[in-house]
């Protein structure tokens, strides 16, 4: 089989994900982290409850029900402490960070999915934990430390727990009823991020005006519709070559924060960035 249309999904992917950051890191420097995280999937999640209601309304097994809520409820933690990250820490530092989840995906596959990982995966691997051990480095800059230093755990976290998740997708993506599945892994992740959304946190006026609106209703769009493609190519292809593409978003976050926000980091940071970023890349050429 080829591998083209995998490949295809993973650069949609790639590119959903790389806008999406830029836009969350936007909205969550004066917004409530987990409200936004909430209404922008619960906006983006709509188009996929009309599809699948229309072609996939069979619920599946109730085995596959209670991996596909299982994983929705990951998927939510994930998303949470992500976009905390985001909003204390750096996108051009954080988003390369949580793109590390590519590893403990392709580390897993080889393990429980029997996927080969070759000596050439294993140097991409090797120069992305490099990469990871640059970017997290930092002198202390005065008051921030305690935050950049959390921001920097919880990517990696997410990135850890993200990456073994994606396991458990591959398992729903390749059952009968993948877009219920997928759905139902939406629904699953809000439930667990509307209990989170409802506590008191840092508000903002913005998120009234039809401009905020029309922000989370992208922000959603473009993170859900990212999913779905990585999701797709999960069912049609391997785990590591489709995670590793999808992964490699942080290009163009870190292309944009850089543009628009005036983000700035290290010398050694930058080296960092550009090691965990051609890992990845590296990664996807060689799978």
């Amino acid at each position: 089989m080829s591998a083209t249309p995998s490949i295809l999904l993973g650069v949609a992917a790639m590119l959903g994900f790389g806008l999406a950051d830029y836009i969350a890191k936007t909205m969550l420097r004066r917004g409530n982290v987990f409200r936004t995280a909430l209404l922008s999937q619960g906006m983006g999640s709509c188009l996929f409850l009309l599809a699948a209601l229309a072609y996939d309304r069979v619920l599946p097994s109730a085995e596959l029900l209670s991996l596909a809520l299982f994983s929705g409820l990951i998927s939510g933690a994930v998303l949470c402490a992500y976009y905390f990250a985001l909003s204390v820490g750096k996108a051009s530092l954080i988003a390369p960070i949580f793109s590390c989840l590519t590893v403990v995906a392709v580390v897993l596959s080889f393990f429980i999915l029997g996927e080969v990982l070759t000596g050439l995966q294993l140097s991409a691997i090797t120069l992305v934990f490099l990469g990871i051990v640059l970017v997290a480095f930092e002198r202390n800059d005065g008051g921030g430390e305690r935050w950049r230093k959390l921001s920097l755990v919880l990517a990696l976290a997410a990135a850890v727990v993200g990456g073994a998740n994606l396991i458990l997708q591959k398992w729903i993506a390749e059952s009968g009823h993948y877009l219920m599945g997928f759905l139902i892994t939406r629904l699953s992740s809000a439930a667990f991020m509307t209990p989170v959304a409802l506590t008191p946190g840092r508000e903002t006026g913005s998120v009234g005006t039809s401009q905020s609106w029309l922000k989370l209703g992208i922000l959603g769009l473009l993170d859900v519709s990212a999913f779905f493609a990585w999701y797709l190519g999960l069912r049609v292809g391997l785990v590591s070559i489709v995670t590793p593409i999808a992964t490699s978003s942080p290009a163009v976050t870190v292309v944009l924060a850089h543009l628009f926000l005036k983000e700035r980091v290290r010398l050694h940071q930058r080296i960092g960035i550009v090691a965990i970023i051609s890992g990845i890349v590296f990664l996807s050429a060689i799978s």
